[in-house]
């Protein structure tokens, strides 16, 4: 292939790519995990959320926190749409680059056509995409996970033999989202492991050294600001934090009958790339290390291992090894058994057309989270002389919002293992708060609460709300009262 065919082939791969992330309706900020966006934003101007207890506790993405923060410092916040929509483009573009090594046919415009249909098909439908515990890389919100597509990269570049470049791409990734340094220690191995194999002990030596002196920074500071701690305290934290995620941490909470649909197909995928070593070394290692550390954990319970969730690595494994069967059964069977620009062309369409008609652009998704925003224009009204405010844990959207301080929600939480406990406490008070049936144990419980801090305004439930304490919105739900007027004992 001629080098200007190369390039009009990135192109049309580029192209397609875009087309799937359109197909990506993403959430709007502050929805879902962008959380974790607090710390990049709480010292702008338009807010008091450096007054917020979450914000001021350890940050646990120094790196997520950096990049964003300078973007808003200089940029619209809709900058972050336009980062999450090249990450989203680049998801597809690179698993297309490393299935098309291992498939060569897949240069074929009309081949590639055909992988990028389904590939669309088979994000939305998720069975064959996302990984197991209820993880992802990419989805409709901009996260650090997200970053996870830094690894796509770096495995590329690997097999393209630009090893020091994929060193640092799969470093990014882990800095990025620290969750992910013992996958990126997986990966590695199997890395290290084809070099020692194919003994070629010079490149493993560089790969190794610049791997250590890239992941060290991050390492250092996840151990010294989340691991060294009391024991006692290390165990209540990670007690809260399981309990808090069971869904991501306890595999007897999350194990079905999909995950072993999962291994399967990843077995599948190692059996069809046996021959090429490059890519089936590191693989099957990356792999079968994660299961069996996973497999570790659950035998002995072993809490620590749960919370850094080594079956993490199903969110690389799972997209990677349903492309690589999608690719050998298109190599294999359409080129030849159909007419394949007919066939293509039709697919492609039919595809994005399904999806376009399946709201993928509308505001289906969002339309409930846009009616709640209405209740933060509502208390944006009081934003002056609001300090802090008490709300129901279930509003999980309130604080980012408003740019308001609140004094604890299910949501936001701390990572360091004795804050967490605190925001336990925080929430075990806030709950007794909105439990209380009468008046004088809400004012009981709001000193209790007043210990910790003060709060200025109680966001409460109409049908909660005594008759003495005056409305300061008009809400059909929710009633925002000043805590000086209402609890006068308080």
């Amino acid at each position: 292939m001629t080098e200007l065919n190369k390039q009009k082939n990135i192109i049309f791969y580029l192209i397609l790519s875009i087309f799937f992330a359109l197909t990506v309706q993403q959430f709007p900020f502050f929805k879902g995990n962008s959380l974790h966006l607090l710390h990049a934003i709480k010292n702008f101007d338009f807010n008091k959320l450096q007054n917020d207890w979450v914000a001021n506790q350890t940050n646990h993405l120094p790196l997520f926190t950096y990049f964003n923060h300078i973007l808003l410092k200089f940029l619209p916040i809709n900058i972050l749409h336009i980062v999450h929509f090249f990450l989203l483009l680049s998801c597809p573009f690179f698993l297309f680059l490393i299935c098309k090594i291992e498939f060569s046919n897949l240069n074929r415009r009309y081949l590639s056509l055909i992988w990028f249909s389904v590939f669309v098909l088979v994000y939305h439908e998720h069975s064959f995409f996302g990984g197991v515990a209820g993880q992802d890389i990419i989805n409709e919100g901009y996260q650090p996970a997200s970053f996870g597509v830094l690894f796509y990269i770096g495995i590329y570049l690997f097999l393209i033999k630009k090893n020091l470049y994929a060193v640092i791409f799969i470093c990014l990734a882990a800095s990025f989202h620290p969750t992910y340094i013992l996958h990126s220690g997986f990966l590695m191995l199997g890395i290290s492991t084809y070099f020692f194999l194919k003994k070629e002990f010079k490149e493993l030596f560089r790969v190794l050294a610049l791997y250590s002196f890239l992941i060290l920074p991050i390492t250092i500071y996840i151990i010294n600001n989340f691991l060294l701690i009391d024991k006692q305290l290390l165990i209540q934290g990670q007690n809260i934090l399981l309990n808090r995620i069971p869904h991501h941490a306890l595999i007897e909470n999350w194990f079905s009958y999909k995950d072993i649909f999962s291994l399967i197909i990843y077995f599948i995928s190692l059996f069809l790339i046996f021959n090429n070593k490059r890519i089936f070394i590191p693989f099957s290692i990356f792999g079968l290390i994660s299961i069996f550390v996973s497999l570790v954990q659950f035998l002995t319970e072993n809490q620590s291992l749960a919370v850094a969730f080594p079956w993490r690595a199903s969110v690389f494994l799972m997209p990677i090894s349903s492309m690589i069967i999608l690719s050998f059964f298109i190599q294999k069977f359409f080129e030849k058994r159909l007419n394949p620009k007919i066939f293509g062309i039709t697919l492609f369409i039919f595809l994005f057309s399904f999806y376009f008609t399946k709201n993928h652009f509308i505001d289906d998704k969002n339309k409930n989270f846009y009616k709640k925003i209405e209740l933060t224009k509502k208390i944006n009204k009081n934003y002056s002389s609001i300090d802090r405010l008490l709300v129901p844990v279930n509003l999980t959207y309130i604080r980012m919002n408003t740019g308001l301080p609140i004094f604890v929600d299910w949501k936001h939480f701390a990572f360091k293992y004795n804050e967490i406990i605190f925001w336990k406490q925080r929430m075990n008070l806030t709950e007794n708060f909105f439990e209380s049936t009468s008046h004088e144990d809400q004012i009981k419980n709001l000193n209790y609460i007043s210990k910790i801090e003060k709060v200025s305004h109680v966001l409460i439930n109409k049908k909660k709300v005594f008759n003495d304490c005056k409305d300061l919105i008009n809400d059909e739900i929710y009633s925002l009262i000043n805590v000086q007027e209402c609890f006068a004992q308080y």
